[in-house]
Parts: C-alpha cells; sequence; structure tokens
C-alpha cells in the first residue's frame, strides 16, 4: 500500500483583515471591495517560501523517525534562490541525513502536485520508501490589485510511504496546457496577469473538470463514490459552479479558504487536502486536483490507520493560531513595498560568508548543539570541552538537536535602537528543557507578549537578507511563544493548593470544586447530603459523584460526609483536607439549608438550625483551617453571605440574620489573619440552586447558572488576589461590591451641654445625608473619627457663612508670602501647584528656591506635586479646622506627584 503516511500544515499567524487593504486604497481602487471578505495571511517580516516550507515539514514529522527520510521535493513558485537548490536548505533545517534526494519543483501552480506524484512514482518503483513533498508560497502583488485581496502566504506537507499509510493512493490523472492567465518573467518581482474571466471561464471552469472527470473515468467511479473534493479556485462562486458542473453537492467540496488565509499559490491544493485530512474518516474517499498550465487530479482513500495519527487537526491549529490585524502600512512594510528610512545602523554589512556557513551548516541552519556522553550536559553551540563545570570532558560531546527542544525565556529586552522591521528589536536568553540557552531574537509577537518563564518553541526565519546587493538570505532560528502559553501563564492556577469546599455536592459548591480541581487544586468535596431543610440522615452519593466527575478528567479530589454543623464535624472536614493532601490552603464556607418562615411563626428550632449550618458552620470548619493557614502563611477564606443578609428578605430573618453574621466574623478574621497573608472575604451570590429552585420563576432560574458567580471567587482563592475584608455581590455576570459605610455626621452639644432630641429633629437630615460617606477597615478607626468629627454647621463663625468667617482661597495666596519663612528653605527647589475645586477655587503656582518664594495663579508644567483639595475644605485645613494628614486620608485632599515632598509645606508656611 503507498500513499499519505503523515501531513502538516503551516498558515502564518499574522491575517490581514482585507477591508483594511479597501479603507486605505478603496479611494484609489474602489472595486476592490468585491473581494475585501474576511482575511488573508501574511507573512512576518522574516518568512518566505523557504521558512514556510521547513514549519509545515517539522509539523508533518511529528512523532515520525527523520532518519527513514530518503528524499525531499519543495515546490514553490517564489522560492528566494533562482540558483542554489532551496529544498537543500529545508532539508538542512530539519537536519535530515545527507544520503537523500532533494528537488525544487517550481514555475507552475501546480509544482505542488508535479512533486507529490513524483515522490507517489519514485515510493512505487521501491527505490525509495519516504518522501517529505512540501509546497510553500509567498506571493508577491502591487498594492490595491484584486490579487493583493485574493492571494495569501501559506505551506503544506505530505509524507509519502508505504508503511502506516493513512491515505492510500488509488490514481492519478494529468492534462498539461500551456494555458498563460498569468506569469513572471525571470528577473520580474510581480505576476503579469490576464483579464480574470478569461482564468475563470478557460481556464478553472474548463481544465479542471477535464482532469477530475478523466480520473473517474480511469477509475471507472462516479462523484457518488467520492466523499470530499478538493481544487482550489480563488472565485468563489466559480468555485461553487465546478462543484455543479461535476456533480458533487456542496457538503463534499473542501471551502477554497478564501475568507479565512486566501490562495496560497503551488501550496493551496495540498493545503486544502490537509483541511481536509483533518476530519477524515476511515473509508472516505478523497478526490484532489491542482490548478496551473494544466491539471493533475489524484484519489486517495483513507484508512483506519487516520485513527492512530498521533497529531491530527494539524490545518485547523495553525488556521486558529492567529492574530488579526488592520495595520496595512505594516503589511506593506513587511513586503518591501515602501521603504522608511530604516537609520545608519541599517548599513551594516549583510553579507553571509558561505564558507563559515558551510563549515557550520548543522549549527546555523539545524540549530544542532552538543550533549556529554560523559555528564549528559547540553550546549550551544556544540564544543571541544563541556560546559559543566564538574565535568570538562574533552571531545566528548555527541550531535543534539535542539529545534524540537521546548524552552522558555530566560531573560528578554525590548530594544528600541537597534535595527528592527518591527521596532522595538525583541531579544534575550532562552533556556532549554534539560539544559542548553542561547540569546535568540523574539519573532511574531509584541514585547507585551514577552514574560520571564514564558513556554517558547523555536522557528526558522530570516535573520536578514542583502537582497538588493548579492540577493542571499541569511537564515537561523528564533524563539516565538508557544500558542496560548502567554493566557495559560496568566491564567489563575491552584497547583500545590488544597481547597475545603462545603456543601459541594451541588449547585454553586459544585462548580467551585470543579474548576479549582480543573485549575489545579486537590478539593475536599464536603456534603453531609441532607435534604434542603437540613433534614434526614444524610448521603453520601452527592459528593461521591463530584468527587467522580474529578478524577474523570484527572483531577485531585476525596470525599467528606461531615456536618458543619457540629464542631466535631469541622475537625473531620479540616483532617481529612490534612490526611489526603497534608495541607490546606483554602477554605470556602458554602454549605447552607433554608428554613423560611415569618417572624411570629419562627420555632426556635428553625432558627438554631439555620444558624447552626450557616454561621456556626463557618466558624467550626474556619478555625481548624485558620491554624494551619497560619502555619503556612497562606490562606484564602471565603464566607457566603446574601442579600436576603445585606439588604432583609420577607420571610427569612433566620436566614438572613445568620448570613450578615458571617460579615461579622470576615471583619474581625480579616485582621488577625493580615500579618500572616491569610486573606477573608465574603461573596453574596446570586445563582440558581436547590435552595432557590421552586422560590425564583423557571425562566430566571435558567439564567442564574452558577457559572455566572464562580469566577470572581476563584479569583478570591488565588494568590493574585489582593483584597480582604470585602463583599462581593455576583450573578449572571455582573459583579459589584457592598460595604457598610458611614457617613461624616454632625456634632451636637458639648461636655456642659449635651444634644436634645429636639436638636435630632432639627438636623435629622444632615444625620441621614450619606453624601461623602466613607468605610472604615476596622473599629479604631472608626472611633477615632467619632470623637474628632469634622465641626458642624452650627459651630461655624458668625461672621460669614464660610468655616472661617471672610477668609476666602484669594486672601490665603495673597497672604502666603508673608507667612514664608526663608531659614526653612535653604537649599529647597520646589514647585507646588494648587488645584482648588469649587466657586471659589482656582489654580495657584508657588515656587520655592534659593530661600525665596513666588505665588502666582496659573499651571505649572512640571510641579513637584500638586495638591487637589475642594474650596471649603482647603480653608478649614488653612484656618486649623480640618487636619492636613486627616484631610489626606479620609480622600478630601490627594496629592499628585512627589507626596513627600508635600511635607515641607508644614516647614515652609507658618499661617
Amino acid at each position: 500500500m503507498i500513499g499519505i503516511t503523515s501531513y502538516g500544515a503551516y498558515i502564518p499567524r499574522l491575517r490581514l483583515n482585507r477591508m483594511a487593504i479597501f479603507q486605505s486604497m478603496g479611494w484609489f481602487a474602489p472595486a476592490i471591495i468585491m473581494v475585501a471578505q474576511g482575511e488573508r495571511s501574511m507573512c512576518y517580516w522574516d518568512e518566505d517560501a523557504v521558512t514556510m516550507a521547513v514549519a509545515a515539514s517539522r509539523d508533518c514529522l511529528k512523532g515520525m523517525d527523520k532518519t527513514n527520510i530518503e528524499g525531499l521535493f519543495l515546490a514553490s513558485t517564489t522560492l528566494p534562490f533562482a540558483d542554489r537548490q532551496n529544498a537543500g536548505i529545508v532539508s538542512t533545517a530539519l537536519n535530515l541525513k545527507n544520503d537523500i534526494v532533494t528537488s525544487d519543483f517550481t514555475s507552475s501552480q501546480k509544482a505542488g502536485t508535479n512533486a507529490l506524484l513524483t515522490a507517489i512514482e519514485s515510493v512505487k518503483g521501491g527505490d525509495r520508501k519516504n518522501i517529505l513533498v512540501t509546497a510553500a508560497d509567498k506571493r508577491e502583488t502591487k498594492p490595491a490589485y484584486f490579487y493583493e485581496m485574493w492571494f495569501g502566504d501559506g505551506a503544506a506537507s505530505l509524507m509519502i510511504g508505504d508503511q502506516d499509510v493513512v491515505a492510500e493512493y488509488k490514481g492519478s490523472y494529468s492534462v498539461s496546457y500551456d494555458f498563460v492567465d498569468h506569469y513572471r518573467g525571470a528577473f520580474k518581482k510581480y505576476d503579469y496577469t490576464w483579464e480574470e474571466r478569461w482564468v475563470r471561464d478557460e481556464g478553472y471552469s474548463k481544465i479542471i473538470p477535464e482532469a477530475i472527470n478523466g480520473l473517474l473515468q480511469k477509475l471507472n467511479i462516479t462523484m457518488e463514490d467520492v466523499d470530499k473534493v478538493v481544487y482550489p479556485c480563488f472565485f468563489k462562486a466559480e468555485h461553487k459552479k465546478i462543484a455543479k458542473k461535476l456533480g458533487a453537492s456542496p457538503d463534499k467540496v473542501i471551502d477554497n479558504l478564501h475568507e479565512v488565509c486566501g490562495e496560497t499559490g503551488a501550496a493551496h491544493c495540498l493545503l486544502m487536502m490537509t483541511a481536509a485530512l483533518d476530519n477524515a474518516k476511515p473509508g472516505d474517499k478523497i478526490l484532489m486536483a491542482s490548478f496551473g498550465q494544466g491539471c493533475s487530479a489524484f484519489l486517495f482513500e483513507v484508512t483506519e490507520n487516520i485513527n492512530k495519527l498521533e497529531h491530527r487537526n494539524k490545518f485547523q491549529k495553525t488556521l486558529d493560531n492567529k492574530e488579526t490585524t488592520d495595520n496595512y502600512l505594516k503589511f506593506l512594510k513587511f513586503r518591501g513595498l515602501i521603504h522608511p528610512e530604516m537609520g545608519i545602523r541599517a548599513e551594516a554589512e549583510t553579507q553571509t560568508a558561505v564558507t563559515t556557513l558551510w563549515r557550520r551548516r548543522k549549527m546555523l541552519l539545524g540549530l544542532v548543539g552538543g550533549k556529554c556522553k560523559e555528564c549528559g550536559t547540553a550546549q550551544f553551540p556544540k564544543n571541544e570541552v563541556c560546559v559543566n563545570p564538574e565535568c570538562v570532558a574533552k571531545h566528548s560531546q555527541e550531535e543534539y538537536e535542539f529545534a524540537d527542544i521546548p524552552a522558555k525565556v530566560k531573560t528578554f529586552t525590548g530594544d528600541l535602537l537597534a535595527v528592527s522591521v518591527d521596532p522595538p528589536h525583541k531579544y534575550g536568553m532562552v533556556q532549554f528543557e534539560g539544559g542548553g540557552r542561547f540569546m535568540a531574537d523574539y519573532t511574531d509577537c509584541t514585547l507585551e507578549e514577552l514574560k520571564v518563564g514564558l513556554p517558547v518553541q523555536m522557528v526558522f526565519r530570516k535573520r536578514n537578507d542583502d537582497e538588493e546587493e548579492r540577493g542571499f538570505v541569511n537564515y537561523f532560528w528564533k524563539a516565538v511563544p508557544v500558542p496560548g502559553a502567554l493566557e495559560e501563564m496568566n491564567k489563575i492556577n491552584y497547583n500545590d493548593r488544597v481547597a475545603i469546599v462545603t456543601g459541594a455536592g451541588g449547585g454553586l459548591g459544585r462548580v467551585y470544586a470543579l474548576e479549582l480541581a480543573r485549575r489545579g487544586a486537590s478539593v475536599v468535596i464536603n456534603d453531609l447530603g441532607g435534604a434542603r431543610d437540613g433534614s434526614g440522615e444524610g448521603s453520601s452519593s452527592p459528593a461521591d459523584i463530584v468527587v467522580k466527575e474529578i478524577q474523570e478528567f484527572g483531577g485531585k479530589a476525596v470525599a467528606n460526609y461531615d456536618n458543619v454543623a457540629t464542631a466535631e464535624g469541622g475537625e473531620n472536614i479540616v483532617k481529612t483536607a490534612l490526611d489526603a493532601f497534608g495541607r490546606v490552603d483554602i477554605v470556602i464556607n458554602n454549605a447552607g439549608i433554608l428554613r423560611d418562615k415569618s417572624f411570629i411563626k419562627m420555632e426556635p428550632e428553625n432558627w438554631a438550625a439555620v444558624q447552626a449550618v450557616h454561621l456556626n458552620g463557618a466558624y467550626h470548619v474556619t478555625k481548624p483551617a485558620f491554624k494551619v493557614m497560619r502555619e503556612n502563611g497562606f490562606g484564602r477564606i471565603i464566607m457566603t453571605t446574601s442579600a436576603a443578609g445585606l439588604y432583609g428578605n420577607f420571610g427569612q430573618t433566620n436566614y438572613s440574620s445568620a448570613k450578615m453574621a458571617l460579615v461579622g466574623l470576615m471583619n474581625t478574621l480579616k485582621l488577625e489573619g493580615a500579618k500572616y497573608n491569610i486573606k477573608v472575604n465574603t461573596i453574596a451570590p446570586l445563582a440558581g440552586s436547590r435552595l432557590t429552585e421552586d422560590i425564583m420563576p423557571p425562566d430566571l432560574f435558567e439564567k442564574l447558572k452558577p457559572e455566572f458567580v464562580s469566577p470572581i471567587v476563584l479569583y478570591l482563592c488565588s494568590e493574585e488576589c489582593a483584597e480582604t475584608g470585602k463583599i462581593f455581590n455576583a450573578g449572571m455576570g455582573y459583579f459589584n461590591r457592598a460595604a457598610v459605610v458611614t457617613n461624616s455626621g454632625v456634632q451636637l452639644g458639648d461636655a456642659d451641654n449635651p444634644p436634645t432630641p429636639e436638636q435630632i429633629i432639627e438636623n435629622i437630615d444632615k444625620i441621614n445625608d450619606m453624601e461623602g460617606a466613607k468605610e472604615y477597615n476596622d473599629l479604631n478607626s472608626a472611633m477615632f473619627d467619632l470623637m474628632s468629627p469634622p465641626a458642624s454647621d452650627a459651630t461655624k463663625d458668625d461672621n460669614g457663612d464660610g468655616p472661617s468667617g471672610d477668609l476666602n482661597v484669594s486672601d490665603v495666596f495673597d497672604k502666603m508670602p508673608d507667612a514664608f519663612n526663608p531659614d526653612a528653605a535653604k537649599g529647597v527647589d520646589v514647585t507646588f501647584q494648587y488645584n482648588i475645586s469649587g466657586k471659589a477655587g482656582g489654580e495657584w503656582i508657588v515656587t520655592v528656591k534659593d530661600g525665596t518664594c513666588k505665588i502666582e495663579p496659573g499651571k505649572a508644567d512640571k510641579p513637584t506635586c500638586a495638591l487637589n483639595i475642594g474650596d471649603a475644605d482647603f480653608i478649614d485645613m488653612i484656618s486649623g479646622k480640618l487636619d492636613p494628614m486627616k484631610a489626606f486620608t479620609s480622600g478630601k485632599l490627594t496629592i499628585d506627584g512627589d507626596v513627600m515632598k508635600s511635607q515641607l509645606i508644614g516647614k515652609l508656611f507658618k499661617m
């Protein structure tokens, strides 16, 4: 059996939104809007046909033994070298053995299938058993042209062999015509194209059907026997018409890929074939045809081995790894279509010493280093002496390929002085898994996408070229972030953390537990298994079911069936975590019951039962866990309150009182845990659960999925959490914070005259006024404000309606020179910007320099610091009624810039 044994695909990560071309050039060529749908693939500045061929070939070779390859055929119409075998560069980059045949196939869009047919015939002849066929094209067009929209960049590889065949070759049929729809002269950069109607009506619509029908007739089959049909045609409508002419139903025809990448030249029908193989099933018959000065058609039948292929969905993976840009100028620069000034550093010599390239070809093109046979130390480059200081063996290194070894960013920088087509120039140290490191350029990414520890993979790219002078391209290996690695690094995880979730047998608790486990936590699933009101003897099944769910996706979890309402139950829950996993890092107090009745009908046992589970349960579990967390210096505790507790709800006095009590528990526990890195927060979830399923309307209940609450709980459980002592409402994807706040109030009476009820009535509106209300972190700060409240209107100066009679903001700045203390200003050079808001406010500049003081209205260009305050608060502060530090801590005074320099004001001025 002969056929395809593996396949690979490569589409550059960058995709240009076609509408960006029209938006930039539509004024010049308005007709191009007709094909401005979707996006086209575009090479990064250091990619070309050779680098893309290497990428597709590496994808094809995953999981295969490279030593079995006996030939490499490279097909392209955009090869960088006219008289240097490009396939040889690819072979060296792949570090294939030397005794293989390599060849370039070019000068036609069907070069890919020409190479494929040659490989098949060679394997059939028996001389060679495994031949890698790779096609790649980076097609160039002038700007603002239909073909700029139609074309894309890409590559595809097929391994042809006679062992472990995934798609058996059944036959082929070819026609050859000197049909010229376009051509490119030997010394021209761009194709000369005939009108589109010519290639559509006389080319695609006639030549492709002729070849496909010839194959069907040759094999004595019909289109009914074919499951998938692959052929290129960048006219979307004509692509459909050809299918209709062939009698192929739309579901059989592989999309022409216009919207997702564009037509990739010699690689295109092979790239479409990889898309078909992604979803192929054993027994599927795939008919593939090319186009270009004729047509070659092939039939392959998929075998059972397709399910054994180690790496599948290769086309889909490279298609999904993308970054779409609207930057048309970047596209033009990357393709060399515009030539901005690059600076004198770009004038450095770029010529390559071909003698050095030959002697060090494996290192430079194959990224081959060395590995010490004595101690196993890997190093790049390979050297005469082992770099391991405990070994330093001589002549002990064997060849070691680094290209496919996982690596991570050890250091990185963005250099705006160095020459770069996509500044800044990004480079740094790459550390390979298992040893070995070297300085590498980072490519195909932004500086913001780099991070120390980020997994990277090595890619074969252009280092530089001197196309204008000598036409030589210098290739080397660079590092590019592994797709999705940054997102994974930034993703909150709980590796090596142990979590306890009470009431985790269903609803919110189950979702918390599942997500914690998916992100690496070991979880204790606590659930008594009782009824919604807490009655019954309990059941192990809810907890066991959740544990099984976690274990099925590879997570770690154990079940616990203890009742949180008892101290013994709480101790046992924590003991379960310690026995199974050795520590406790996270506690989510989620267990709860409902026994709703109006207050008059509330029996003592129903009151006590709800308090026992919600309030006492949190105490019983948290106390033993808190001890462990304190010893470990880390802890995250979540209390579960509710809107009923925060705001009240008819018929839930027992529930709401217990839920609000948990807020009090949090408020003190956050203080006791602060120095041990134990953070305690409270969540008020609005979610559907067994407690609420028959209380809420069915349509609303359906919207209240626990998954819309869990994200904030997962954050509060993480190392990244900075909050403590906070209350959060969450439901239906909506999140906000609730807080107990206190207003500034009024002070009535004095030591000799206590306030009267009549004064309370007189000032009740001011007492109720919540404007400027603030929240306190602890009792002491609240008591401090209570003992030194701001002056009330009742104590205002009778000489005026302001806090200090007739004194106003302008008066203060007029009098400041008189209050200036020159002795305190020796060696001081500062500029204060005062921004006073309110009707009587304004802007003033106070400059102190060399023992002098200058005060003027206006805005300073670069003040040392800027003080922002309201007019009334400013007057109170100047007159001594408002302490400056208190003004600052209360938020009435804000300071931008050098806050420490603002403390000089009290020494420089005596008001």
